[in-house]
C-alpha cells in the first residue's frame, strides 16, 4: 500500500529515527504521481494541510517538510477536492435537497 520512493530521508546516521521528507513542490504535484495510491494522496494532502505545518504567523501558509517554499492552504484545499472527484468520494456530508420555491404572501395592503 505504501511507497515511499518520494520520500527522502534526513537522518544522520543508523541509529537516527527518520522523518520523512516530501520531494513535492505543489499540492497538485501530488495528484500526478502515479506511484501513490489513493489513500496515500490523501494522507500526504491531509499532512501538508494540518496546522503542525502552518508558518508561524502566516496560518494561510503551510510548509511540508522537505518542499522549497510554502503554499496556501487553499492550493492544498483545491488539490483535495480534485482528487475527490477524480476519484468519485465524497468525504462530505450528503448534498441537502433542493429548495423549493417559497410561496411569497400577498403583500399587505396598507390602504385597509
Amino acid at each position: 500500500m505504501e511507497n515511499w520512493d518520494n520520500v527522502i530521508s534526513i537522518a544522520k546516521g543508523p541509529s537516527s529515527s527518520t522523518l520523512p521528507v516530501w520531494k513535492f513542490t505543489y499540492p497538485h504535484q501530488v495528484l500526478a504521481d502515479t506511484t501513490l495510491e489513493l489513500e496515500d494522496k490523501r494522507a500526504i494532502l491531509a499532512a501538508w494541510a494540518s496546522d503542525r505545518h502552518a508558518v508561524p504567523s502566516l496560518p494561510t501558509l503551510r510548509h511540508l517538510p522537505g518542499t522549497p517554499f510554502p503554499v496556501t492552504f487553499s492550493s492544498i484545499m483545491h488539490a483535495r477536492l480534485a482528487l475527490d472527484r477524480t476519484s468519485g468520494a465524497n468525504d462530505d456530508d450528503p448534498q441537502p435537497p433542493p429548495i423549493a420555491t417559497a410561496s411569497r404572501r400577498p403583500a399587505l395592503n396598507a390602504a385597509a
